[in-house]
């Protein structure tokens, strides 16, 4: 197996072990669901309805930005040789710390805004559209954070990666493969995890 195979196969695996953590073991990330949740609840009553969904495309965009500023720190580091830097704590932080990461900012949000526009008239409330969106955005990046601090101390294998990492983000390592595996673990978590009623459910048992 060459070792593009390799890195992927390494990826997808620690992919899945974060994705049967967080369904096995619900308090990992439940915390975040019901915060998420409540977020969306408070966003959905400010403003008018124009500035309602343009907010949640800026957070949603901002979530969205995180997943590929982390393998960009991933990507530079086996350019550098030099991991130190990403420990589970100095990444976590980072990722609170990204904002407007995208080239095309504003047409992006457009693009969402048309989304979120075209949810809300199927009878999608905006809380709802928030939540499942946030969580799954923003989970995906947790999951990066986990693989990459579990990739970290295998620098020599990480080493031999230099050659294949083109600029401008269009090689598969570690751009295509983080792409493919997130996809696929952002669709096994919507599927599986808890939906927003069940989370609202949960919160207002708490609550009692």
């Amino acid at each position: 197996m060459d070792k593009q195979a390799q890195f992927e196969m390494k990826v997808s695996n620690l992919a899945n072990r974060f994705l049967y953590n967080s369904l096995t073991t619900p308090q990992r990330l439940l915390p975040l669901a019901e915060k998420i949740a409540r977020d969306g609840q408070k966003l959905a009553k400010e403003y008018d309805e124009q500035q309602r969904i343009q907010s949640v495309a800026e957070e949603l965009l901002k979530a969205m930005d995180g997943s590929l500023y982390l393998v960009d720190l991933l990507a530079n580091a086996i350019l550098t040789k030099e991991y130190s830097h990403l420990s589970e704590s100095e990444l976590v932080d980072q990722l609170a710390k990204v904002e407007g990461q995208s080239d095309e900012e504003k047409r992006l949000i457009q693009l969402l805004m048309e989304s979120i526009q075209t949810n809300l008239q199927q009878g999608v409330p905006l809380e709802k559209i928030y939540y499942e969106n946030y969580l799954v955005e923003y989970a995906s990046s947790l999951m990066e954070i986990y693989v990459i601090q579990h990739l970290k101390d295998q620098e020599e294998f990480l080493n031999e990666l230099q050659p294949f990492i083109q600029k401008d983000r269009e090689s598969d390592v570690p751009y295509g493969i983080f792409i493919r595996v997130t996809n696929n673990f952002k669709k096994e978590l919507a599927r599986q995890y808890y939906q927003y009623e069940t989370v609202v459910k949960l919160m207002e048992t708490d609550a009692r």
